[in-house]
């Protein structure tokens, strides 16, 4: 059997049979991996405190000859990130993060950048160095960034006016033609448009432009921090094609 080792975060978890587990990791070499881990749940001592969502893990796993998944043979702790499971709203925004990317991204294949957007919002929050939602808007915006499908915010995708030509009123974002449209060409509303102001384009735009390590200490103003989790939180299921379960429970605790 060969076999391999690779820092990684646990994304998910579920239970598979009596006494194993199966795994979603999201590894810096290797991109997004299943992994069995046998008799996790008989064997208290072997992974005790470590196979918890979100934490960082260094995986030494073997690759059965015959195919299929790898099984994990030893975890050690790297960072356990418990901020965020002490927390049940930052617990949601990580599930979230989670969630999207294991319906995104391919098996085995290396996502070097997207590794350190997640594990940097991981740190972020469990740190508090931003509010949940400001750093799920960064997480969402660079995500989005990094995944090549970003919405167009400098300027109208109809007209190609500038945004700073576009006067006070605000615009819109267009989720089926995938960026900001000024006023003049939203002739009608539509299911799959609504208003932003400009200073939150602006906002996101900046997002998009800069490196997580500069923009997670960003304070949006309220509007934009109302708009901005509106905005991606419509976007990115649009394009997703579904809405996560965790989005729903997510925006059901914010209603309560």
């Amino acid at each position: 059997m060969s076999g391999f080792s690779t820092p990684a975060i646990l994304l998910r978890r579920i239970n598979h049979g009596d006494h194993d587990l199966i795994m979603t990791f999201f590894s810096r070499e290797k991109g997004r991996i299943p992994v069995i881990a046998k008799n996790a749940k008989k064997s208290r001592k072997r992974f005790s405190g470590l196979l918890e969502p979100f934490t960082v893990l260094e995986l030494v796993c073997r690759t059965p000859r015959r195919g299929g998944m790898p099984v994990l043979q030893e975890a050690a702790m790297q960072m356990p990130f418990a901020g965020i499971r002490g927390d049940v709203l930052k617990t949601l925004y990580a599930s979230y993060w989670a969630e999207l990317l294991c319906g995104w991204l391919e098996e085995y294949r290396p996502q070097q950048k997207i590794y350190r957007l997640m594990y940097y919002a991981l740190r972020g929050m469990d740190r508090s160095l931003a509010a949940p939602g400001e750093m799920s808007i960064i997480f969402q915006v660079r995500f989005l960034t990094l995944a090549g499908i970003a919405p167009r915010m400098d300027g109208c995708v109809v007209c190609n006016a500038p945004v700073d030509r576009m006067g006070p009123k605000g615009v819109f974002l267009d989720l089926e033609k995938g960026g900001i449209v000024c006023n003049g060409c939203a002739a009608s509303e539509t299911r799959t448009r609504m208003r932003i102001a400009l200073g939150t384009v602006k906002q996101l735009a900046w997002i998009q432009e800069n490196e997580i390590r500069k923009v997670q200490r960003l304070r949006l103003t309220a509007v934009a921090l109302r708009e901005g989790l509106l905005a991606m939180e419509a976007f990115v299921p649009y394009h997703l094609g579904r809405v996560p379960r965790s989005l729903r429970v997510l925006q059901q605790l914010r209603r309560c």
